[in-house]
């Protein structure tokens, strides 16, 4: 194991843009989950807003096993106040591959101690946390918060690293 793997599921771009961001000041490589069967337009948007409010799950896709690699960070938005269906399915098939991981979560509105609660059910162990409202990224508290986030995780990475 080596490296940081940095696994993000889109919304309407934000999330993206911050796995990018997060994985440059990581050194990390970028994997995103995919929805297999979600149809696009007004009508996958009310199935997302669902799925997440029942706590479902959905197909998915993605490329890279997060076993391989020291450290894993989701960047994820936060749907209805809950944990999107695709993500939630992709912890449930990796968490317990998944030896040291953080999370970030992104939405339009203010982010809900309930909404962190969710994630952290799914990922009780989680070495950093990072929360952010799509309209404060590119702001320099962003990127203050995001270096801060990333401090935790090399210290991870680079003592996982020195061990081996």
């Amino acid at each position: 194991m080596s490296g940081v793997l940095v696994v993000y599921y889109n919304g309407d771009g934000n999330s993206e843009k911050i796995a990018h961001d997060i994985s440059t000041k990581l050194n990390g490589v970028i994997d995103e989950i995919r929805d297999v069967k979600v149809p696009k337009g007004t009508f996958g948007y009310m199935k997302n807003l669902f799925d997440a409010y029942f706590e479902n799950t959905e197909s998915i896709e993605y490329e890279l096993d997060p076993a391989k690699y020291t450290s894993i960070v989701i960047v994820s938005p936060v749907v209805a106040g809950k944990i999107p269906a695709s993500v939630r399915q992709y912890l449930l098939d990796n968490i317990g591959k998944m030896e040291n991981y953080g999370f970030i979560i992104n939405s339009n509105y203010t982010i809900k101690k309930k909404s962190f609660k969710r994630y952290r059910d799914l990922m009780p162990e989680s070495i950093a946390e990072f929360a952010t409202k799509n309209t404060d990224i590119d702001f320099e508290f962003y990127y203050k918060s995001l270096e801060d986030f990333a401090d935790r995780i090399r210290i991870v990475v680079e003592k996982e690293d020195d061990s081996e």
